[in-house]
């Protein structure tokens, strides 16, 4: 009895993991008929030898007394096949991809079954079959938090081991233990997935948050900008009618200092820096503006390719967040101990970023710690410039020196 219950949760978690493992699109009716075919074919694999020898032979084997047959293997064959077609044909995501996540665990739970069965001279034990179940319930964890990208390897081993200890203690002890051990052991697989599923969608909402938060702020920079180009193209008029009027005057060395002074003008209005990138252009200059704005003496030297493997978002994301730490940095010191150096260039095969900026030492700084100690918006915007780095597979070095934090990024290009 043991090992049928143990067979049945484990096809509730199987259908579960298939459901949410991709992008299904079906009707609660579809899904209700495959999971009615799955149900079945598990039934007859448990009672169908019994129910055929009956109608041979007028009388019934007890089939869960004797062990598990071989028609438990075939149901789980059918069960698989089920479940693969089903997710075939109403998941979103291509099957060249998905049919082996969906496959591997009722393919594996077959086997598994099957050599329980050879071994036993055609019928397994219940408690070898109950203690199976542990097996398929592992690989459905790991695949599933893999797809997410939430657990580590540490904690992948401990639930193997804790899974592990479950259904030794299935296979070994009475009827009582092995129940016991069994709720155990899907009660761990269900807290620690659901867990994970919590976490990630909590860092998600907070991460969508943050983002709307960044749009805002960069909306109101590149607002500030229009505007002042607005600003000076409705002076345009009048500056036309002062040139004309030393023209006409004659007054050509007025004329020519008038000029000099409105290209020094105009070439603030237009940009601080030209990287060769468009998006890198936009960022920097909207962030150095603000600098300059609140008094920071700015060196800036940046040349880049004009298309790079990085993201447009996650480029915004690491410059944007970098800087905004140097211009908060800054705000604490005195107007003439404000400075900011960025330096960004392609060397080789990685793109470098170095921000530094003048800030107060730190002698608590630790660079291990700091993106997970730092608090409020910006600590989650260094947890972001973490993931992303992360993401390309890139570097990151973070540095507090008497009077100067530096930053420092490598991606590949």
């Amino acid at each position: 009895m043991i090992a049928l219950v143990a067979q049945v949760a484990l096809l509730a978690v199987y259908a579960s993991y298939v459901r949410r493992l991709g992008r299904l699109h079906a009707s609660r009716g579809t899904w209700a008929v495959a999971l009615a075919i799955c149900a079945v074919a598990l039934a007859c694999g448990w009672f169908g030898g019994a129910l055929w020898s009956w109608v041979l032979t007028g009388t019934a084997t007890e089939s869960l007394a004797t062990g598990v047959p071989w028609g438990v293997p075939v149901a789980w064959a059918v069960v698989t096949l089920a479940l693969t077609l089903f997710d075939a044909f109403f998941d979103e995501e291509p099957f060249s991809i998905m049919w082996a996540p969906v496959a591997v665990q009722g393919l594996l739970t077959c086997v598994l079954l099957t050599f329980a069965v050879g071994l036993g001279g055609g019928v397994a034990p219940t408690a070898v079959a109950a203690a199976i179940v542990g097996v398929p319930l592992w690989l459905m964890f790991v695949l599933s938090m893999r797809r997410r990208g939430s657990a580590s390897l540490r904690e992948t081993i401990l639930l193997a081991f804790v899974l592990a200890l479950c259904s030794v203690a299935a296979a070994l002890a009475d009827s009582m233990v092995a129940a016991g051990a069994l709720v155990v052991e899907f009660l761990v697989y269900l807290l620690l997935t659901g867990g994970f599923e919590r976490l990630r969608r909590g860092f998600e909402s907070s991460t969508e948050r943050f983002q709307q938060e960044v749009l805002s702020r960069q909306y109101d920079e590149i607002r500030g900008i229009y505007l002042d180009m607005r600003g000076w193209r409705h002076d345009y008029h009048n500056h036309l009618q002062v040139m004309k009027a030393d023209l006409a005057a004659g007054h050509l060395k007025e004329l020519s200092a008038y000029l000099d002074e409105l290209e020094r003008d105009l070439d603030r209005v237009d940009t601080y820096v030209k990287s060769g990138n468009l998006m890198m252009d936009a960022i920097l200059n909207s962030k150095l503006s603000l600098a300059e704005k609140g008094g920071i003496a700015v060196t800036c030297k940046a040349v880049v390719p004009e298309s790079l493997t990085v993201d447009d978002v996650d480029l915004c994301v690491i410059l944007g967040n970098l800087l905004d730490n140097a211009l908060e940095s800054c705000e604490k010191l005195a107007d003439g101990e404000r400075w900011l150096r960025v330096y960004l260039a392609a060397r080789g095969s990685q793109l470098y970023v170095s921000i530094q900026n003048s800030a107060t030492e730190d002698p608590s700084f630790n660079a291990r710690n700091y993106i997970t100690e730092k608090r409020g918006n910006h600590g989650l915007g260094m947890k972001r410039v973490a993931a992303v780095v992360d993401k390309y597979e890139g570097f990151l070095n973070l540095a507090n020196e008497p009077g100067v934090f530096a930053a420092e990024v490598s991606l590949p290009l």
